[in-house]
């Protein structure tokens, strides 16, 4: 369960299948990157600063636990974070990203029908249908485009619209210039703005080595299910 903008829910249907799609392809690139010096640069860059800014074991992190409040019913809503919520927006990140590679090479397309995936444009038709119609957002559903499309500006509003279904406001985002305010003032920002003390501050999980191995599996568990 999440503390959406919609309300705490647990994903269900078509927009629970992108998010299990898109976090498994994030879990399986980062897993490859395990033993990449950070030092070097950016690993696996999702253009979420908040979130490029770890190490690929504390994104899995973040990756399980996204997957496991958003796609089943164990536990409360986190407490919502910079790094939680940077998470979610770095997932539709990955989604714009695979939908801008269909629409560059549609051979990507091809080769998923062959392999009898859907196609990430399909998975976002697919989702956007399914929230639209559950929020009685009727009106938006003139917005979505074909599923053959290749503007991507109309596939970017389309998942925009899907992230703000979960996301709240983009506070994250503030992260570096709100680390850096004084106390007072920025206390009083927060207050102003409905931001938690700890929004900025709460640490983002950093599992040893170990622990890595085993949250990598449990995510793939939670993703790989048959969705409901």
């Amino acid at each position: 369960m999440w503390h959406t903008s919609r309300g705490d829910r647990t994903l269900q249907g078509d927009e629970a299948t992108l998010i299990r799609e898109a976090i498994d392809t994030m879990v399986d690139v980062l897993s490859l990157h395990m033993d990449d010096d950070p030092a070097g640069g950016v690993i696996c860059e999702s253009g979420i600063a908040v979130f490029d800014q770890l190490t690929p074991s504390q994104r899995i992190a973040l990756l399980h636990d996204a997957a496991t409040h958003l796609l089943t019913d164990m536990g409360d809503a986190p407490r919502l974070s910079a790094p939680l919520e940077a998470t979610i927006a770095a997932i539709f990140k990955d989604v714009r990203d695979h939908v801008a590679i269909e629409v560059d090479f549609p051979q990507s397309t091809e080769h998923a029908r062959w392999v009898e995936r859907p196609g990430w444009r399909h998975l976002v038709a697919s989702a956007f249908h399914s929230v639209t119609i559950s929020e009685g957002d009727f009106e938006y559903l003139d917005e979505l485009p074909l599923e053959a499309s290749g503007d991507l500006h109309q596939w970017e509003h389309v998942i925009d619209y899907l992230a703000d279904a979960i996301l709240w406001d983009r506070d994250f985002e503030l992260s570096g210039t709100f680390l850096d305010m004084d106390p007072e003032i920025l206390r009083e920002r927060r207050q102003i703005l409905g931001i938690d003390d700890d929004y900025y501050t709460q640490v983002a999980p950093d599992p040893r080595p170990a622990e890595v191995a085993e949250l990598v599996s449990a995510t793939r568990k939670i993703v790989r299910q048959k969705p409901r």
